[in-house]
């Protein structure tokens, strides 16, 4: 990387091989800015790299930890000590409305689930039943924290 210049790098990748790579690129001074993909969106990858992953960009969808109809779920998962960050409230939601329609079609069976997931409407779901919420953003870690990436 430092004989060809390399100074930008998109690793697709977990967090721990990406944030292994970061640290080792800061401890040899290289002038390096990787940008990854959504495994980085956890406070684990923080905990690899230390400061050494300021700077790190990542995509990942609309963080649903910032949105106030999640806030009573980040806050249940907080006080559970679990972490509301990366794919664990879309995982909820998941659940959370699997258990609904297992509810409303007084069945476990898989073709009578489907078919009441399928009955109720969901906001963030196109016709197709694809996701219909804005694609994947840019974000970037900074001092321990994810910030979204505004212009690039």
């Amino acid at each position: 990387m430092e004989k060809d210049r390399l100074r930008v790098a998109y690793i697709g990748g977990y967090h721990t091989e990406v944030g292994l790579l970061v640290r080792q690129a800061a401890e040899a001074k290289a002038d390096l800015t990787v940008m990854a993909n959504d495994p980085l969106m956890t406070s684990e990858f923080w905990a690899i790299t230390g400061s050494a992953g300021n700077g790190t960009l990542f995509t990942f969808m609309p963080n649903p930890a910032g949105n106030a109809n999640a806030a009573s779920a980040v806050a249940g998962l907080k006080a559970s000590g679990l972490p509301g960050e990366g794919y664990t409230l879309y995982a909820c939601a998941a659940v959370q409305a699997w258990a609904e329609a297992v509810n409303r079609s007084g069945s476990f069976n898989a073709d009578r689930v489907a078919s009441a997931l399928r009955s109720r409407p969901i906001d963030r779901f196109d016709k197709r039943r694809d996701n219909s919420a804005s694609g994947f953003l840019v974000y970037r870690w900074r001092d321990g924290h994810v910030e979204r990436v505004k212009k690039y």
